[in-house]
């Protein structure tokens, strides 16, 4: 008797299948299973067996996802996936001889470049030669342009907030002598 409900228990895991269900944000996204395909989500019903399964998913403009999945025997699972949107991005600076990278893979020194970007926030380092010269954050959610300069020194932000005193004083100037002018 023990030895026929072993056998049994290993019939049933050798054979046992898994109710998988496939969603994703956005639906209709295109879904390979092991390498097959197997439609667009969400996909209602997959039997698959127990173990290691790949799963990849694609959309246009957003960016694809492979995903292993270590199927359990269960007797059913829920797979939801979200998928970032890709965005074209054009960077331009006036600034030269500096070294843009960018989520510390992309590096370049062009002074305009147009690139494809993942909907999220990245990290953007500006060099020059081996010095960091700034570091910031560059959240992107839609098709953008980014213009770049340089940020301003101690002595050219206490020129730059001369300047604007100056032009205060000659506004209120002007407006002294309009003001005199509609009072005659």
């Amino acid at each position: 008797m023990r030895n026929k409900f072993l056998v049994l228990f290993f019939l049933t895991i050798i054979f046992a299948k898994v109710s998988v269900r496939i969603e994703s944000k956005p639906s209709n996204a295109h879904v390979k299973i092991d390498g097959e395909p197997f439609g667009l989500t969400p996909i209602e019903e997959i039997s698959l067996a127990p173990g290691l399964h790949k799963i990849d998913l694609a959309y246009e403009e957003y960016v694809p996802i492979q995903y292993e999945l270590d199927l359990q025997l269960a007797t059913s699972v829920v797979l939801l996936f979200q998928l970032n949107q890709i965005h074209t991005v054009t960077f331009s600076t006036q600034e030269t001889g500096l070294n843009f990278v960018l989520d510390s893979k992309y590096n370049w020194f062009e002074n305009k470049i147009k690139m494809k970007m993942e909907e999220g926030t990245h990290n953007l380092k500006v060099l020059n030669g081996d010095s960091l010269i700034e570091e910031k954050k560059l959240k992107i959610n839609e098709a953008s342009e980014i213009f770049y300069e340089l940020p301003l020194s101690e002595s050219q932000l206490e020129l730059s907030q001369q300047k604007v005193d100056e032009a205060l004083k000659a506004l209120k100037a002007l407006q002294s002598v309009k003001d005199s002018i509609e009072n005659k």
